[in-house]
């Protein structure tokens, strides 16, 4: 099968600006600016070559519900294109007879009907020459009625598939398609550059042929003043686009400084937790020291040295919390004396035990030690339930922080995006 190829004079991007080389051709610049194909004249997208050979090597005529769909497979997704997919512009019977000269034209109407032709009609060749076809849709343009372009190129596409010499037609038109269909396409690395005019075509459009009489004429009146309107109303068009890009400039210059704020309130956040989470540690720690020190009480080593020796007793027995000299301890001893002359002994923490206490405290009734035992250990579980309770309240607070947290950082990647988006 042969390789299908683009046409680098068919389909083209207009040249719509107005350099120094288009004195005389203003007022159909302005014009065709302010048309209803202004878009379809310019629009200028990346196109990616096995995207559109893809298109047109499986394209196929498919009627569905009595309308016409052309229907393609482009990466193995289905591909659609109808007429009403096209942006309408009203409907105009479509005529194959008769044939014009553009030579025969004065420069800016040549303009304008070199414009239509290479950029929007099917043709490929004899730019000289123009069907009835194309006639009516520059006459519907510039009186101000409908043409229904859409009609127009649908109808060629669809006659491209029968044509002997089948080419890559409308390639601007289709990448446009393919972008609001498909999905990846970076993933492809060939790329066709649309031909585009230049300002030399205000050069071109001078020249006359040889049979042309040298009369000017003039567009019609409705291209006129519509070109005219808008040049008086240049000041305020101009005015309105600058105002809303510099509220959007405002905007984004508002959101950017919103996500910096959030981000501060991100770094004071993770500040905040970070000392919660610390008092948490150290509550633990604390709690589990105090639990590690009661037991400690019911170890039991040496019992049987002390239990001996009915000598030894305690000094500073009370009824309070300091009943076993938590508070006299000096390092990892306690002072243990003897009624003994010169048998003082010095037993560490680790070797002190409930039992060794209750041993040297022999002369104290045994329910008034039960009942210093309950208090303290009363006391010693009341403390270690609050520590508990202050851990789950923390515990809760870092909960409660993290949740708030990820409210906060998914604003701020939704601003962050806007705020990208505006910039782009």
């Amino acid at each position: 099968m042969t390789t299908l190829q683009f046409a680098d004079t068919h389909n083209l991007v207009a040249f719509l600006a107005k350099p120094t080389e288009s004195e005389g051709f203003e007022q159909v610049v302005d014009f065709l600016n302010a048309s209803s194909i202004r878009y379809a004249l310019t629009v200028n997208p990346t196109i990616y070559t096995s995207c559109i050979e893809q298109f047109w090597v499986t394209i196929k005529v498919r009627t569905v519900n009595g309308e016409q769909q052309l229907q393609a497979l482009v990466d193995r997704k289905k591909i659609i294109i109808t007429e009403a997919t096209l942006t309408l512009m009203g409907y105009e019977k479509l005529s194959h007879k008769l044939t014009f000269y553009k030579a025969f034209f004065s420069p800016q109407w040549k303009f304008l009907i070199h414009t239509i032709l290479q950029c929007l009609s099917a043709k490929t060749t004899a730019w000289n020459e123009f069907s009835s076809t194309m006639a009516s849709a520059i006459i519907c343009l510039a009186t101000n009625q409908k043409f229904n372009f859409s009609k127009y190129i649908f109808e060629s596409m669809v006659k491209n598939l029968d044509n002997v010499v089948k080419f890559l037609m409308y390639s601007r038109f289709i990448q446009v398609f393919l972008n609001n269909q498909l999905e990846g396409m970076a993933t492809h690395n060939r790329i066709y550059i649309a031909p585009s005019h230049t300002k030399k075509i205000f050069a071109n459009m001078r020249r006359q042929g040889k049979d042309f009489s040298g009369r000017v004429t003039p567009l019609f009146p409705t291209m006129v003043i519509q070109a005219q309107e808008e040049m008086g109303e240049d000041e305020a068009v101009t005015e309105e686009p600058s105002m809303q890009l510099k509220e959007l400039m405002n905007f984004c210059t508002k959101l950017q400084q919103r996500v910096l704020d959030l981000e501060n309130t991100k770094t004071a956040q993770a500040q905040e937790i970070t000392s919660l989470k610390e008092r948490v540690k150290k509550l633990e720690k604390k709690g589990g020291s105090r639990t590690h020190k009661l037991k400690r009480l019911y170890r039991g080593r040496k019992i049987h040295d002390i239990d001996a020796d009915e000598d030894i007793t305690l000094e500073n027995v009370h009824r309070d919390e300091d009943m076993f000299g938590v508070n006299d301890l000096k390092g990892d001893e306690v002072v243990v004396e003897s009624e003994v002359a010169n048998k003082d002994v010095n037993i560490s923490v680790d070797e002190v035990t409930l039992a060794q206490a209750l041993a040297a405290l022999k002369k104290n009734s045994k329910k008034e030690l039960l009942k210093l035992d309950e208090e303290l250990a009363f006391k010693l579980q009341a403390e270690e339930d609050e520590e508990d309770r202050l851990a789950r309240e923390k515990a809760q607070q870092i909960e409660e922080a993290n949740i708030v947290w990820d409210n906060i950082q998914a604003k701020i990647d939704a601003d962050y995006q806007l705020a990208e988006r505006l910039k782009a």
